[in-house]
């Protein structure tokens, strides 16, 4: 067994690997999932160091295991087999299916009241809801105007529940237009 600060140690550099692999691959505006999933992982690591909860700390450390098996990282694969004898075998790489396509769609969610009209975007590296307004609303359109722009048509009467206006995928910029129509 490996001890509390072993743990943290792997844990650490293991959520380090993983961030420096993922940030920067979807951006909404500001928001960025694959940040936002680190802070949770960490508070979750700092609150059982702190109850010593080596059960959750192993278990963290399992799933980071995984991971690294598909996505292999030399480094942390060396500190886990210095620090506990564990060795990481990568799992060969199968082609995968990857979409390079980017693509925009409306959904609805939900029944009477409580539906949603939202509109997602999909992108090599991941997806997500850039606008959403309240009510089932088929006057509602969105379309590319070219690879750096999407425009979406809203009627003039809704209730927003989320607007983006500028999605990143690395270094690429997205650029959201809203367009009011009667």
């Amino acid at each position: 067994m490996v001890a509390i600060e072993k743990y943290k140690e792997l844990i650490t550099l293991g959520l380090d690997k993983r961030l420096e692999r993922l940030k920067g691959g979807i951006i909404f505006d500001e928001f960025d999932p694959a940040v936002d999933n680190d802070r949770i992982f960490r508070n979750r690591l700092n609150r059982f160091i702190k109850r010593k909860n080596t059960e959750g700390l192993e278990r963290m450390l399992q799933d980071l295991i995984r991971d690294f098996e598909f996505n292999y990282d030399q480094k942390f694969a060396e500190v886990l087999f210095q620090v506990s004898g564990c060795k990481i075998v990568p799992i060969p790489s199968q082609p995968k299916a990857f979409s390079t396509k980017r693509q925009v769609h409306i959904k609805y969610s939900g029944k009477k009241e409580n539906c949603l009209t939202c509109v997602s975007i999909e992108l090599p590296t991941g997806s997500g809801s850039i606008y959403c307004i309240r009510g089932k609303n088929p006057v509602l359109t969105a379309d590319w105007l070219d690879s750096q722009t999407i425009e979406i048509r809203v009627p003039s009467v809704r209730e927003e529940v989320k607007r983006v206006e500028i999605v990143k995928m690395y270094s690429e910029t997205i650029h959201i237009l809203y367009k009011e129509i009667c």
